[in-house]
Formats: C-alpha cells, sequence, structure tokens
C-alpha cells in the first residue's frame, strides 16, 4: 500500500458519524431543557422569596401604627379617618389601622427595599407595568376568597408583572375589615401572601 492509500484510509475515519452527532445534539438538548427548567425554577422562588419580603415589611406597620395613634393621639383627626405623624406624613386609617390602601396610606409608611410598586387601574399588571402593581380592592374581593367574613373595610393586593389579580395566585394582600371613623374593638387587619401560582 503505497502512503497516499494509507493517508487516505486512516482519515475516512477520523469524523463524526450521523448518529454520534444526532446522539451528542439529543444530549445537549437535554441539558438545555434541564437548565431552562433550573432558571424558571429560580425565578418562581424570587417571587416567593419578593412576596414573604412585602408581608414582612407590611405586618409590622400594623401594629407600630396603632400603637403610635395610642401613644400620640393628637395626631388622629377628630372624624377618625386620618393620622398625623410627628413628621407631617398623614395617611388613612381605620379603627386606628392604617386604611387599605396604597397610594396614600402604605407607600406612605413603607420602604419595600426599593422595589418599583406602582398603583394599577386594572386586574393586569402588564409587560409595561414596573415588575409589581398594586390593586385596591373593595371588601367583596377579599370574602369571595374566604379571607374574611367581613361586611366592611378595604384592602389591596401586590402582584407581579405579567399576572391578573384575578385570575393568577401570586400576590401579596393586605386587608382592613374595620369601617371607617371612629369605632371601638376594631378587628386587627389581616396581611399574607398566595403563591399557589407564582
Amino acid at each position: 500500500m503505497s502512503d497516499s492509500q494509507k493517508f487516505f484510509n486512516s482519515n475516512r475515519h477520523s469524523g463524526f458519524t450521523l448518529i454520534e452527532l444526532i446522539v451528542v445534539i439529543t444530549v445537549l438538548a437535554i441539558l438545555a431543557a434541564v437548565a431552562i427548567s433550573k432558571f424558571a425554577s429560580i425565578d418562581d422562588e424570587a417571587r416567593l422569596v419578593t412576596l414573604k419580603a412585602f408581608k414582612g415589611a407590611i405586618a409590622p406597620m400594623i401594629d407600630i401604627t396603632r400603637s403610635e395613634i395610642i401613644l400620640r393621639p393628637e395626631g388622629k383627626a377628630a372624624n377618625g379617618n386620618f393620622y398625623t405623624f410627628e413628621d407631617g406624613t398623614q395617611i388613612r386609617i381605620r379603627g386606628d389601622y392604617p386604611d387599605g390602601r396604597w397610594n396614600n396610606t402604605f407607600a406612605l409608611i413603607i420602604d419595600i427595599f426599593g422595589y418599583d410598586i406602582t398603583q394599577v387601574n386594572s386586574n393586569n399588571c402588564e409587560e409595561s407595568d414596573p415588575e409589581w402593581c398594586v390593586r385596591q380592592r373593595g371588601t367583596n374581593w377579599f370574602v369571595n376568597r374566604g379571607y374574611t367574613t367581613s361586611s366592611n373595610g378595604r384592602g389591596f393586593v401586590i402582584f407581579p408583572r405579567g399576572n391578573n389579580v384575578n385570575n393568577d395566585e401570586c400576590y401579596v394582600y393586605y386587608f382592613n375589615p374595620n369601617q371607617a371613623g371612629n369605632i371601638t374593638d376594631a378587628a386587627k387587619p389581616r396581611v399574607d401572601y398566595v403563591d399557589d401560582e407564582c
């Protein structure tokens, strides 16, 4: 056998066969699918951690505000609907607890770790909205979901971009079950999160 025949015979088997290429592509596709599902899982976990953080920021303000009102009653309006802190910040209240409004109550008294939360007037948090939206809800919204049996009150729901507050169970909510004005024996508001569809 000549040297040129040896060269051509040795190079004939140096490439990949079609079956080997298919196996490699299949393995890469499987690895890509696993990686994508892991990244999606990380996004879901991040949403859940954020919901818990929102709850953790809102919950203590219930008692802090009530304590402030008890310790400094002169900041309370005569009609029992407003409270003015020493720094001049005025919020709405119900039963000496923060009212269930976002823009003129909670947005003024808590810092949500730099998150951009925008109040929306629809049930959707659109892709053009910030990462998180807040929607004010009346008593019936909370009653229909079994969060309260109260016939009074109001609240809000914080939910992520791309979700619908009525259809997707991925939100943190605050509900104050009290009527407006000066009342005695006020019920404590409720704050919690729902993460079934995050």
